[in-house]
């Protein structure tokens, strides 16, 4: 950025500030309002207090097991059973309840339950199996059928909220570790899907806690008809997204339903490629979902943070766990794109903001409606984009979210002397080939951007509305020591590895060796 458009800029904030000010709102929202409770805007936030624990890699210790290499789908559902859990994430010794449904009441099924990991490339480990139990029709749906036996979504709010009954319940044994897991379901005819959890470590302390994004994974799923981005028409069954019709979609979401995606493991194909490769190396690990980070269970303090995947979806809570962390000297690492984009709370039944200890099951986001029709009373918890609370991502990040591409871009390197490139042979201007997607980051000349962010790629691009574009890849220190890292592109999983054999898959040295510089700097800082 230029000096003087810097300059530019700030007086042009400052200028609009004072405006603000004068006409009482910030950002896009009103301040002057009388349904607004500024003295009580939130409940109790979540600030982990810093807590000694002791060490213990279990998770290099797990990935010496045997493996199993036959973990995988093979013969897709399709609304012939299906489920979800009660929790999206458990310690050990807890139980967690399966809810599942047949499509037809007494088929046998059988649940096998896997760790995800390296393996020595098998890529996931049989823990438990149960047969021959005895399924229950409660309700199906598919994108081909629709909905059968379910009830009805809110008219208003497209909730569908399902109360089917327990249909198995699983006391963890004490000795499973930290990790994902995915419960593969199969019928007697062979029909298959999964329903995914994790496992927490509580107990002791790791470099690395890996955060997986499960509010993104519900905010994209449309399992029953509906969800943020957009309905399957009730006669066609035609999916209709959200910019062709903005009122025919979700603003509540209930985790009582399965995922749609990927036979029913949520977006676990965005982070799982991640996991292998972390695994493969030996990192010392605890999971986390940022259902955990929102009601602050896990106090140990690791040296770095891991956002996978895709990270879209934040309570202001978990917001200010990450920045209590980065506070505290903690280094970040969001190894995707589009991350802390939307503000969501969570509810009960009745519209009531739950308390700090409560499982969440409602997820709210009015998105782009929020200012007319969200009900909060608490202007801080507007379920609209965090820009428009003039906290925008880049202010935590670094950079913004700036557009989505069709195609998959090549990722383009700059500053080839970085310390991030330390090893690797490169010069500026090589490519990782198709890196960007489907949704990219940029930097931008704005009064929130870290002085001091570096550049280490630019990745020229034409995104979907036609616009030539740029998406970076960029870090930067903290003032308490504490480097952030944006990877800038939702695909940067598949340069690392691809487990699941994903077309995209563009697995490289380059973004393995950027990827293992940081994180062992993150470990061991110079």
């Amino acid at each position: 950025m230029k000096d003087d458009q810097v300059r530019m800029t700030r007086r042009k904030f400052l200028k609009y500030a004072a405006l603000s000010s004068m006409l009482f709102s910030i950002g896009n929202i009103p301040l002057w309002h009388n349904q607004w409770k500024l003295d009580s805007a939130a409940p109790a936030l979540a600030l982990p207090p810093r807590e000694v624990f002791p060490r213990k890699p279990v998770v290099v210790d797990e990935n010496k097991k045997p493996g199993n290499a036959d973990w995988r789908v093979t013969k897709p559902a399709a609304g012939a059973i299906a489920g979800y859990a009660s929790s999206t994430s458990v310690v050990a010794g807890e139980t967690i309840r399966f809810y599942i449904s047949t499509r037809t009441g007494g088929i046998k099924y059988r649940l096998d339950v896997y760790r995800l990991g390296y393996y020595q490339g098998k890529g996931a480990r049989l823990h438990f199996t149960k047969s021959d139990l005895i399924g229950q029709a409660q309700g199906w749906w598919s994108k081909t059928e629709g909905r059968h036996g379910l009830p009805e979504p809110d008219p208003k709010t497209k909730l569908l909220h399902l109360e089917w009954k327990s249909s198995y319940s699983l006391k963890i044994p004490e000795d499973w570790v930290t990790g994902l897991y995915i419960v593969r379901m199969t019928d007697a005819d062979g029909f298959q899907s999964y329903i995914p959890f994790l496992i927490r470590d509580e107990k002791y302390e790791h470099d690395f806690m890996v955060q997986s994004a499960v509010t993104t994974w519900h905010a994209y799923s449309a399992w029953g008809g509906y969800g943020y981005y957009g309905h399957y028409d009730e006669k066609t069954h035609e999916y209709v997204d959200y910019d062709t019709d903005r009122k025919k979609v979700a603003v509540a979401i209930s985790y009582n339903r399965p995922y749609e995606q990927y036979h029913g493991s949520g977006d676990l194909y965005l982070e799982y490629p991640t996991v292998y490769w972390l695994e493969s190396k030996g990192y010392d690990i605890g999971y986390v979902t940022n259902i955990d980070t929102h009601l602050n269970r896990v106090k140990w303090r690791p040296k770095g943070f891991i956002s996978l995947g895709h990270d879209e979806y934040y309570s202001r809570q978990m917001r200010l766990y990450v920045e209590h962390l980065r506070d505290q000297g903690v280094h970040l690492a969001y190894l995707g794109a589009n991350n802390i984009f939307w503000q969501i709370r969570f509810e009960d039944e009745k519209g009531r903001i739950l308390s700090n200890d409560e499982e969440p099951r409602f997820q709210i986001c009015y998105k782009y409606r929020a200012i007319e029709e969200d009900p909060t009373q608490h202007r801080k918890l507007l379920t609209t984009e965090w820009r428009n609370l003039n906290e925008p991502e880049n202010q935590l990040l670094g950079q913004m979210y700036d557009g989505l591409v069709y195609t998959g871009p090549d990722w383009v390197v700059s500053q080839p002397k970085h310390w991030l490139y330390k090893g690797l042979d490169v010069k500026e201007g090589d490519k990782v080939k198709h890196l960007i997607g489907w949704e990219y980051d940029s930097v931008k000349n704005h009064i929130f951007t870290p002085s001091n962010l570096e550049i280490i790629a630019a990745s020229p691009l034409v995104n979907t509305t036609g616009e030539t574009a740029v998406a970076h890849t960029t870090i930067y220190r903290y003032w308490t020591d504490a480097f952030v890292f944006d990877a800038g592109t939702i695909y940067w999983c598949f340069g690392l590895s691809n487990p699941w054999n994903d077309e995209r898959g563009s697995v490289s040295e380059i973004i393995q060796g950027v990827t293992a510089n940081l994180l062992d700097r993150y470990i061991q800082p110079t």
